[in-house]
């Protein structure tokens, strides 16, 4: 009776250990995806415009875009992505994105990341809407001029 139990737990245990080797091989990319906040530095469609009119462009090729991030620590992070989203995420933007890591055993594209999300698109501190734009000027003070030589009017302030 005591083999038999020992060797149920170990079935039970062999059947959980597979489940969960099952789990991490099957959401791998979920898993170890990362999390950047950082400034969008570009963003570049990868198929070209006039490859966008063929018949034989699929909607993932349509939106193909290839991302670069620097994040808040400093590093620059690489991606690319299959998500219209980014078709409207310009350079000089701050992002929070979700970014995927492919799975160690494509070994061609170990450790590099694809599918990037955008969680959060916004304007980055201490900058305008349009990137590249400039806050408009302050309005100068205007000034009394004051009167001519030889005018009847009194100077202000008299």
């Amino acid at each position: 009776m005591k083999s038999f139990k020992s060797a149920l737990n170990l079935f039970i245990f062999i059947i959980l250990l597979g489940a969960v080797g099952f789990v991490c091989v099957a959401y791998f990319p979920w898993i170890f995806s990362k999390r950047v906040k950082g400034e969008i530095m570009g963003v570049e469609r990868v198929t070209e415009s006039s490859a966008i009119l063929s018949s034989r462009v699929t909607d993932a090729q349509m939106h193909s875009y290839s991302i670069l991030i620097r994040g808040e620590d400093g590093k620059l992070y690489t991606s690319s992505s299959e998500d219209a989203q980014w078709q409207v995420a310009k350079v000089g933007y701050c992002v929070e994105a979700r970014l995927f890591r492919n799975p160690p055993w494509a070994l061609d594209k170990a450790n590099t990341f694809f599918n990037a999300r955008i969680l959060e698109l916004s304007v980055c501190k201490g900058q305008t809407a349009a990137p590249g734009a400039t806050a408009p000027a302050a309005p100068a003070a205007t000034e009394t001029p004051a009167p001519l030589p030889g005018s009847t009017t009194p100077a202000p302030g008299h």
